[in-house]
């Protein structure tokens, strides 16, 4: 079964999307309205909500959606495209289903998963908030004033990163962040899972605290001048480096 269905965003400044185990993918793209685009077994399409209440759209799907039928194979996909210039708060979340975002532009942006993957790319946004329990988190072409990351067993991998202030945390998931602009402040926490981070600046004013994993530097050097990093891992290694692009120059 297909649904579509469109909204002026005229008026709309938040997009509040939450579903259980759907795959979602929000998208800025070349059109004039909000268009929500749904495919998937015909009672999920029906039972998906989606309204407009005090300016803000709002899609969500049946909690029951993780056991109802639950010994059937089972699938929906939802596809939600932004006008381009939109601009406004947009809340993702989704217990176990694989996310999408691309060509974001907000105020307050944050995406949530349990188990599913996200994906991102080129997002802009004041504050970015990027959380998954299982699930990985890749991408890249991210842009914000203040960004916080965290995953449990997932892994963190983004490219082309521009964060004014950055915050990010793991457990057990690899964490692997390419800065093309040096932030003001970064804060990077894990257990046992190794960092990587490569950087714009040949130098850094770098914390590190650790109890049994190594530091590496490659053309970056440790102290005085340059972004103010603090590193904390438990057995966790760290690598920092200079961004080949600018080691080029």
């Amino acid at each position: 079964m297909y649904r579509n269905e469109a909204w002026n965003g005229t008026g709309l400044h938040t997009l509040s999307v939450h579903l259980a185990w759907a795959s979602l993918e929000v998208l800025a793209d070349s059109v004039e309205d909000i268009q929500l685009l749904v495919s998937g077994d015909d009672m999920d399409v029906t039972d998906l909500k989606a309204e407009v209440r005090d300016g803000a759209l709002i899609i969500e799907q049946p909690a029951y959606g993780l056991t109802h039928r639950i010994n059937l194979v089972r699938w929906m996909q939802v596809c939600l495209r932004v006008p381009a210039a939109w601009k406004g708060t947009v809340d993702l979340s989704t217990i176990a289903g694989q996310m999408n975002a691309r060509g974001l532009k907000g105020t307050d942006i944050s995406i949530t998963t349990a188990s599913g993957d996200i994906r991102v790319s080129s997002i802009e946004s004041m504050t970015l908030g990027i959380r998954s329990v299982t699930g990985c988190i890749a991408g890249g072409m991210l842009s914000a004033d203040q960004a916080a990351l965290r995953t449990v067993s997932g892994s963190i991998t983004l490219g082309e990163c521009a964060f004014r202030a950055l915050k990010a945390a793991g457990v057990s998931g690899d964490v692997s962040i390419d800065l093309s602009r040096s932030p003001e402040s970064a804060e990077l926490n894990t257990v046992t899972a190794p960092v990587r981070l490569t950087i714009p600046s040949d130098h850094a004013a770098l914390t590190h605290r650790t109890a049994t994993g190594k530091l590496q530097t490659e053309g970056v050097s440790i102290g005085g001048e340059g972004p103010a990093i603090s590193v904390t891992t438990v057995s966790g290694g760290l690598y920092i480096g200079l961004r080949q692009q600018d080691a080029a120059v």
